[in-house]
């Protein structure tokens, strides 16, 4: 029996969130390919006492499973199943190499670009990504650029 593939997508608070999620499950329909969202909880770097760093750290981390709920919850209703679920504490980036190697049936990641015409700037983690770490990653980006319409997305996948 062949292993599952899946598809990877990061839930963070981003405006194109929605839309990487929105390309993944169109090209899960299509696929078959699983769907898995991540979230990562990046380091307090506060200085303050141990007792306001766990409040913090703590909420946080509550933030990130609302993050992961939401995210699961579009998924669900756009492909009928829920998606696997990650939320990871550390450093985005690293954290990210991280879970692709761990996860050997992720076999791309899908990111969407932030489509502000003021700003050429992709975004924190694509700019991450392909400026530093692009010959350090085993699957493929696909990056959708952040103007996409739901529609725009059904004809193209």
């Amino acid at each position: 029996m062949a292993e599952e593939r899946y598809i990877l997508v990061i839930a963070d608070n981003s405006s194109e969130m929605k839309i990487a999620l929105e390309y993944a499950c169109a090209r899960s329909k299509k696929t078959g390919r699983k769907i898995i969202i991540a979230t990562f909880v990046e380091p307090i770097d506060v200085l303050t006492t141990q007792g306001v760093s766990e409040i913090m750290i703590n909420e946080a981390r509550e933030e990130a499973e609302a993050r992961l709920k939401e995210a699961a919850s579009f998924v669900k209703n756009k492909i009928g199943e829920l998606p696997a679920l990650s939320l990871r504490e550390g450093e985005t980036i690293s954290e990210l190499k991280k879970l692709i190697d761990e996860e050997k049936n992720i076999n791309v990641l899908v990111l969407a670009a932030k489509s502000d015409d003021k700003s050429k700037d992709p975004g924190p983690i694509i700019t991450s990504l392909v400026s530093n770490e692009i010959t350090n990653l085993r699957v493929p980006i696909m990056i959708v650029p952040g103007n996409f319409s739901e529609e725009y997305i059904s004809q193209i996948t």
